[in-house]
């Protein structure tokens, strides 16, 4: 039974996060317009940006020193903490394109999503996923509570209730976990975070190559657009995650199964595939055309839904990728589809705008997969 709820609490916590993420956006835009939101969502990138660069190597190296160190895991958490914490002097340029003010509830906002993400690793390794889904519960929660007190929009109040969101979300967390104090060692370590730096990069390639498009349309698109892109792709990546929660069950057995058996797997994922993406384009259609009253061309929809298919065909290849140890292949096929697609949008928006963003993603999707077929195929 526990092992029936971890596999529950896994899958839970993998689709949880987008759709929360997806929910928050769509209230935001409906509680305070697409321009306003748009106006928060271009410092909030910016803010995620800094917070993922600070989780540097994210939870598989802490993981990794906790198993190495079971009796040791306040120490290695709080040295990873404290070395990791050098990484958020960055985020003072927030400082050169925003005023004062708004810059300081940013950078307490960035504060709060440090410490939270710390939290990853513990929650995984003690295996209580349960209670990361419980909390973001409750932040979503504190979320739209503090929409409906604070209906007319303000920067400084969005920021700072999301600020409020994290505090009782790490409230929460600090609230079932015991924190030894003692096992505090203020020591920067700068070797420690130079041994991680692999983690990091592999990380970030692929952060960068699902998350480019949205940094370089704040830079081109207005407020509007930026809300309306934002809620449009939103929808899609959601879509984009449904091989990964197909295949999550069984993904520890993947790299033992035999590749017949693989290639059934992923025939059957494929034959489903266009069914699937099929019929959510049509409901994304009907969602943001009659609800959120947000206007796209067909081709735009087009686009969208093709650029989302090769995940279908690459998923399974990328983790036998990760399992054979080649993560350096997908990090650099990652950076060369960055490079692309800000290429190809670069040159596509300025005549198409949103049409020209989602014609670049779909044609970096496809070659990404051409790239990992002709790797796989070696």
């Amino acid at each position: 039974m526990n092992r029936f709820l971890q596999i529950f609490f896994s899958i839970l916590k993998l689709v949880s996060l987008p759709i929360i993420n997806f929910v928050t956006l769509f209230f935001g835009i409906k509680f305070y317009g697409k321009e306003n939101w748009g106006e928060f969502l271009s410092i909030a990138i910016w803010i995620y940006f800094f917070a993922f660069v600070a989780k540097w190597s994210g939870q598989n190296y802490v993981i990794k020193e906790f198993s190495k160190n079971p009796s040791r895991i306040w120490t290695v958490f709080y040295s990873n903490l404290i070395d990791r914490s050098c990484l958020l002097i960055p985020s003072l340029l927030l400082f050169l394109f925003f005023p004062l003010t708004i810059s300081l509830t940013a950078i307490g906002f960035l504060l709060l999503i440090f410490i939270y993400n710390s939290y990853d690793s513990i929650i995984v390794y003690k295996q209580k996923l349960e209670l990361q889904f419980i909390s973001e519960i409750i932040g979503f929660l504190i979320l739209i509570i503090g929409f409906q007190l604070f209906p007319n929009f303000n920067l400084i109040t969005v920021l700072n209730i999301f600020c409020l969101s994290f505090v009782i979300k790490i409230l929460f967390l600090v609230s079932h976990f015991k924190l030894n104090l003692n096992k505090v060692n203020i020591v920067f370590s700068l070797q420690n975070l130079l041994q991680s730096y692999p983690y990091f990069l592999i990380g970030f390639s692929g952060w960068l190559a699902s998350k480019c498009d949205v940094y370089l349309v704040s830079y081109m698109f207005t407020k509007k657009e930026l809300s309306e892109y934002q809620m449009l792709m939103n929808c899609f990546l959601i879509l984009q995650a449904v091989p990964a929660y197909f295949i999550l069950p069984i993904n520890k057995h993947l790299f033992r199964l035999s590749e017949m058996s693989i290639s059934k797997i992923k025939s059957k994922i494929l034959i489903i595939s266009i069914p699937i993406i099929s019929f959510a384009t049509i409901a994304i259609w009907l969602f943001l055309n009659q609800i959120i009253q947000i206007k796209f061309s067909g081709l735009v929809y087009l686009f969208a839904a093709l650029s989302t298919i090769p995940t279908f065909f690459y998923t399974i290849d990328i983790i036998q990728f990760y399992r054979k140890e080649k993560e350096k292949i997908v990090m650099h096929y990652s950076f060369f589809i960055v490079f692309l697609n800000v290429l190809l949008a670069s040159i596509l928006i300025p005549k198409f705008r949103i049409l020209g963003i989602v014609i670049s993603v779909c044609i970096s999707q496809w070659l990404y997969l051409f790239l990992i077929i002709k790797e796989n195929n070696k």
